[in-house]
């Protein structure tokens, strides 16, 4: 009999000691750390701009790992990569950085050539990329979701609100002048023209460009030739220095509507230069200075003594998907455990999420399995250097390909 008690005993012993601890989700299967990778160009042509998603994403995961606890106490490295602006070693870069140990659960690619290019491959995979907002980035839909919504959404919400405050009888004038790239014809396709004629704005012609011409004067006069109030593209850093730089040398001002690209990195390059321009953005402002979501973003870049050329959306867009993925994470340990942190219940997580307020309202995010961008955004105008609201948090139209 004594020894049949003492079976017993050590069989609920070894049950006891074999469950989860009160407080730890999932602790069957749990990780040492978690890897995210995140790839970008911190050192090529568009460098000015993205290359503040390094220090971007250090600093948020620090936040994340040192004031959030990490994903149910375990820490999340970002694993990061500088593919230089070029898209074969990009994608050399992914080869290597899906073979960590353990296998990254995200890749944030911060160039569209490069993440069109790796689309199919992460279902190949098995992996969760985040990208910007080029169209055949994300669809035909797979494993892939939006740092924002798409180029011609974001272009689209600004125009819309040019519209909104149009004093003349007649539409509002449009000029396109973008890079022949897949970035800068992301706003060329037949939902984006749609929406001008539903909004009332004008086409009256378009130009395209190469990344490296820095001489635009003859895209610039045939466009000028046909009187646009405004001139649109989707180009960052050094596209819309050429474009403005031209316009400044024929006497022509007329102000540049443009999406993330022309950010604080852009404009501190000749911040007279884009005076009055329109931009549309995913999050909020670094201007906004006693905002809650700054404040706390700032207390890390000056802690971390990051410097003014730190300063870009990137910057800030790798905070806001460092926060989503920690989110997310945190949402699939609760809910399916440890092992049931993989790319299908990650996915489903994400096509579930609505009205995600991040970190006090820096960005407001929400994705579903037939939309996978961003569906807000705020519309800002350039001001003495200064990106400053016009609207708060705005719905954009929904641009993405009919087929």
């Amino acid at each position: 009999m004594r020894k049949q008690w003492l079976i017993l005993a050590l069989i609920v012993a070894a049950g006891f000691f074999g469950a989860s601890p009160p407080g730890d989700a999932g602790a069957a299967g749990k990780p040492d750390t978690l890897n995210v990778v995140v790839i970008g160009d911190f050192s090529g042509p568009y460098a000015p701009v993205v290359g503040p998603t390094r220090p971007g994403a250090e600093d948020a995961w620090q936040y994340i790992n040192s004031k959030m606890g990490g994903v149910h106490g375990v820490k999340v490295t970002p694993v990061i990569r500088d593919m230089g602006g070029k898209i074969d070693v990009g994608q050399s870069m992914y080869n290597e950085a899906i073979t960590i140990k353990p296998k990254p659960l995200f890749v944030d690619v911060y160039i569209s050539p490069l993440s069109a290019s790796l689309r199919q491959r992460y279902v190949e995979d098995d992996i969760v990329g985040f990208h910007a907002g080029a169209p055949e980035n994300f669809y035909p839909a797979g494993n892939s979701y939006g740092f924002y919504a798409l180029y011609p959404e974001l272009t689209a919400v600004g125009l819309k609100w040019i519209k909104d405050n149009w004093k003349e009888k007649r539409n509002p004038r449009i000029g396109i002048i973008t890079w022949d790239t897949a970035y800068g014809k992301a706003i060329l396709n037949d939902p984006f023209y749609e929406q001008l004629k539903k909004i009332g704005i004008d086409l009256v012609g378009t130009e395209l460009f190469g990344t490296r011409e820095v001489d635009l004067t003859a895209q610039l006069l045939r466009l000028k030739s046909k009187n646009p109030d405004f001139l649109v593209s989707s180009t960052a850093a050094s596209g819309p220095m050429a474009i403005k730089k031209g316009c400044r040398e024929m006497g022509w001002k007329v102000p540049l509507v443009n999406g993330p690209g022309e950010d604080w990195g852009t404009i501190r390059l000749a911040p007279e230069l884009f005076e009055g321009d329109i931009i549309a953005l995913p999050t909020k402002s670094f201007d906004e200075t006693d905002d809650p979501a700054i404040k706390t973003i700032m207390g890390f870049f000056n802690a971390n003594k990051r410097t003014t050329n730190d300063k870009s959306i990137f910057y800030m867009i790798a905070w806001q998907v460092a926060l989503t993925e920690h989110r997310i994470m945190n949402q699939v340990v609760d809910k399916h455990g440890w092992d049931g942190l993989t790319t299908k219940n990650i996915m489903a997580a994400l096509d579930g999420l609505k009205g995600l307020d991040l970190l006090d309202g820096l960005s407001k995010i929400s994705y579903t399995k037939d939309r996978r961008t961003p569906t807000q955004a705020r519309v800002y105008k350039v001001s003495k250097g200064k990106l400053l609201p016009v609207t708060p948090f705005l719905e954009v139209p929904d641009l993405k390909p009919k087929k």
